[in-house]
């Protein structure tokens, strides 16, 4: 059997990132990542779940559960021929994947080849499995009123903007050292390694950004880092849940990069950071009103911790406390 057999191939529809405002449906573009989703955009969706998109650089598979819009490229669409359970797509999403290694940038996953990719059904079965006792169990959080004010910050208002030192690893001798490299995984950790001696050690609290696909991390050790990852020093001691709003507010602008369009320093300069911000009134030196902004710290301190997930860090950052003495409590 082929995926012809089972899915008409479609190619995707709908407009570039750059064209789009914010909105609640999900864009399906060519990434490997967050299922294959950039953003959330305000189009009425063009392809009603569920379906399997794949990815056309890479071959990536993913079962999109929600009505989705497409880029216009690099993404093909399987429309089932007959109805499919979401369990059976789910399966056919795994054997497109155990074969993507054959594809790449110079080779991709065109819809003639999506079409006669082989898919061994054999050991499916429909039945279903109780999963329950496996995932995690939904942790009641807080509601927490929005903030009303945001302000627009330059990153290089908030961070001192350095590259790395070094370019091979494969000349550094093995030590304690996190070693970051623009790997998007992983915390952009590549391996431990010695200190060169020309190299700076960064200290634990610092953001590093690949300049790959721009992907932010916050530092929780001291690190060495290679020549292609931005180093943001912070200017302020910002509290530690301050630095990860900024991580997530970087990561959500990305889309803003590519391969031919990398985030090297004079580029990732002009990014803006939007933050909740407390306002206020103070007379300047003709006794007129001034708006004076300060970032709300208290604030992004309680959205960080109410989010999903931070419980299962705090740990890891007790952990490294010691080395993050000089981020503000």
């Amino acid at each position: 059997m082929i995926v012809d057999d089972l899915f008409s191939v479609v190619s995707g529809k709908g407009e570039y990132r750059e064209k789009l405002n914010t909105g609640k449906t999900p864009l399906v573009s060519a990434t490997n990542k967050n299922n294959g989703i950039i953003a959330f955009v305000d189009i009425d969706p063009t392809f009603k779940a569920p379906l399997i998109t794949v990815e056309r650089v890479t071959g990536q598979a993913f079962v999109q559960v929600d009505d989705f819009a497409t880029v216009p490229d690099d993404i093909s669409v399987l429309v089932p021929k007959e109805p499919v359970s979401l369990k059976k797509m789910f399966y056919v999403a795994s054997q497109i994947n155990s074969v993507k290694w054959k594809f790449s940038y110079g080779r991709k996953l065109t819809p003639k080849r999506l079409k006669i990719i082989k898919l061994d059904l054999t050991n499916f079965k429909e039945e279903v499995i109780n999963l329950s006792n496996r995932l995690p169990q939904k942790i009641a959080r807080s509601e927490i009123k929005n903030s009303k004010n945001y302000k627009k910050f330059n990153i290089t208002k908030l961070f001192e903007i350095e590259r790395g030192d070094f370019h091979a690893l494969d000349k550094l001798d093995e030590g304690e050292l996190p070693t970051i490299s623009r790997i998007t995984y992983d915390n952009g950790v590549a391996g431990h390694y010695g200190k060169p001696d020309d190299a700076e050690t960064y200290p634990a609290g610092t953001i590093t950004v690949s300049t790959l696909e721009s992907d932010a991390f916050v530092q929780l050790e001291d690190f060495i880092a290679t020549d292609n990852v931005l180093i943001l020093k912070p200017k302020r001691d910002f509290k530690l849940t301050t630095l990860f709003f900024v991580q997530f507010m970087i990561n959500s602008q990305k889309w803003r990069f590519s391969y031919g369009r990398e985030s090297y320093k004079t580029l990732f300069s002009k990014v803006n950071i939007p933050l909740p911000v407390k306002i206020r009134i103070i007379k300047d030196e003709k006794g007129l009103d001034k708006e004076i902004y300060e970032i709300d710290e208290d604030f992004i301190e309680k959205l960080v911790k109410n989010c999903y997930g931070y419980d299962l860090i705090e740990e890891k950052i007790k952990m490294f406390r010691s080395k993050l003495h000089h981020i503000a409590e």
